[in-house]
């Protein structure tokens, strides 16, 4: 669902928002994209596309770690952007970018 360009480790560029749940980032989802193409929707929609959508994030989850939405701490214009990190400890350890503007 994400290319690999798209997937950092251990980023500092980002701000952790809110904790979520994978049901949490899909409504998220369904609402930071109006009107997505129907093969992103079936993939947004359903728990177990949208899980190994974030393979790179589950594939280094261990007991304890939380998945936050997360924004860059650049306050906007062509650099920002907002995705998904896995945390552990505090700190992201992998960040999917979801979303650049």
């Amino acid at each position: 669902m994400f290319s690999p360009s798209h997937v950092t480790h251990d980023p500092d560029d980002i701000a952790l928002v809110v904790e979520v749940t994978l049901p949490q980032i899909s409504s998220w989802l369904l609402n930071r994209f109006e009107d997505p193409p129907e093969h992103v929707l079936q993939h947004i929609r359903d728990p177990a596309l949208l899980k190994e959508g974030l393979a790179p994030l589950f594939g280094e989850m261990q007991a304890g770690d939380s998945l936050w939405l997360c924004r860059s701490r650049v306050g906007g214009g062509p650099h920002g952007h907002e995705g998904v990190a896995l945390v552990r400890e505090g700190r992201a350890v992998v960040y999917v970018k979801v979303v650049q503007y």
